[in-house]
Parts: C-alpha cells; structure tokens; sequence
C-alpha cells in the first residue's frame, strides 16, 4: 500500500473511541508513528479530527481552525456527573419542558460568555486535572470565557433537543447542555454530538478508517494553504532547505484560487522558521 506521510488529514472519529487511541489506530494503519491533532473529542463524540501526518506536525502551531460547529442532542430529566449521556446518573424523573421556553430561553447562550468548566475535564487547576480531583470527590466549579457565535434550533421531541452550536474552540457543548438545564429548571444532560465543521473545513470532505485501511487517500487530504492564513509565495527554495536567509525583491502575486493577479515588490529577506525537507514538497 502507498504510504502516506507529510499531509493534513481530515478523519471522522467513531463513537466509543478516545481521540489517543483513535490516532494510534490511524498511526498503526498508516505507518507513521509521527501524529497529531488538533481539537481533542470525547470518547461519545464523533466526527470531524484534525490530524497532521509525519513533518506536517511541525506545521501545527501555525493552523487555524478557531471556530467549530456541532449538531448535539440534550435530553432532559437526568443529570450525570460527566453532564453527558455516559456518566453516572445523580437525577433522573419525568419533566414537563415547552419548546417556548426552550426558543426564549437559548439565546441568553449565545455570544461572548463565560462557562462553567466540567468537574471530569482535562482542564487544569494549579497544575492538576480537574477529572482527578473529581474521582476524589473534590468538586471545584471553574469557569473559562467562551464564545457561541451561533445556535439553530433544530428540533424537540419526547424530551430531547437537537441543535446546530457554532462555536469558539474550547467551548464544551456538555456545558451548554447541563446549564440550560439550570436555566430552564430541570435537569439536562448531552446525549449526543457530532463536529460537523472546523474552521472552514466540512464533513462532506472527511475520510474513513476504513478509507485508509483500503489504500484509498481521494477523501480527506487538506492542503496547507487552506488552513494555514499566510501570504504564498514562490521562490527557488535552495537556501532556505539548507535553512539560510533567502534574498527577495519581486514576486508573482496569485489569489486563493491561484488565479495571477500582480507582481509585488518585497524589501527584506525570508528566513526559515519551519523546513519540510529538501525532498517532500507542500502541495
């Protein structure tokens, strides 16, 4: 099988599976123990994953992908310790919910907030993770800033919601779903998500597993200038893969689309910050 390494990978996660252990599974297919990702999930969530294959790790810090979107479903009248659908459940009983007050209720929800932080998170309090104190019952409620740029209504039936939340990265959607249930006055838990898009990159364009276990890379591949807001330029490239300062002065201008559009004048110099290698070029 033709190996790949050196690319951005958009992948769906399945349910069940820690967002670890689904790149070791990528890593093991794939032969490439050099992996990365950005945008963890949880093992209930699935969808879209960012991964980044051998070199194109190095190419991590300079990816944005800021904003994410979900399609969640909340079910009310339980609660769990998590404030999602795996967790153990402290509260659960017959609720009477309208979809009036859940339509006047959602957009307290959106724009710049600031949420409550799960007791079992990653999140870290003075150094420790916030999950480990809660496994010995030490429950601290923290909160960080977030920002809902949108929520759609997209359902409600025998108790359960269904909404599309665009977000800012970080935010967590079993937050949304346990405070709404603060906020209507019942319990609430998240019983289902799926990330359908991060950044501009949508789920129409993801890969399989089961893609990739076939040899079949036509889905899923995304080009470093999608994702990465810089200036592209062209130039001969032999200093700078022996890592020097390369000398400009004019440069063919193109637009995203690749369509020439000028030539600009540059004053100064390129200096390398991250090489690929002499052999693998970006696409």
């Amino acid at each position: 099988m033709e190996k790949l390494t050196n690319a951005f990978l958009l992948i769906s996660k399945p349910y069940g599976i820690t967002s670890r252990k689904f790149l070791n599974e990528i890593s093991r297919v794939l032969g490439e123990k050099r992996i990365g990702h950005l945008g963890t999930l949880d093992p209930m969530a699935t969808g879209l994953l960012f991964v980044a294959l051998g070199k194109y790790t190095r190419l991590l810090p300079y990816v944005n992908l800021q904003t994410k979107e979900y399609v969640i479903e909340i079910t009310f009248g339980i609660e769990t310790d998590t404030w999602d659908i795996t967790g153990k459940v402290l509260k659960k009983g017959d609720v009477l919910v309208k979809e009036e007050d859940i339509l006047k209720t959602l957009p307290k929800f959106t724009g710049k907030i600031k949420q409550r932080v799960p007791f079992f998170s990653a999140r870290k309090l003075k150094g420790i993770e916030l999950y480990k104190l809660a496994r010995k019952e030490t429950f601290i409620e923290t909160f960080k800033d977030v920002e809902i740029l949108g929520i759609e209504y997209m359902g409600f039936k025998n108790n359960k919601l269904v909404l599309k939340v665009t977000s800012s990265s970080g935010t967590y959607m079993r937050s949304l779903a346990y405070e709404l249930g603060l906020a209507l006055g019942v319990p609430a838990t998240l019983s289902a998500i799926v990330r359908t898009k991060i950044g501009n990159l949508s789920i129409d364009f993801t890969t399989t597993i089961n893609r990739l276990k076939r040899g079949d890379f036509s889905k899923g591949l995304v080009p470093p200038q999608a994702v990465i807001d810089m200036p592209m330029i062209i130039i001969d490239g032999t200093s700078f893969k022996l890592g020097k300062l390369e000398s400009l002065d004019n440069a063919i201008v193109l637009d995203k689309t690749y369509n020439l559009i000028g030539i600009g004048e540059i004053k100064g110099t390129l200096k390398p910050r991250v090489v690929i290698d002499e052999d693998n070029r970006i696409p």
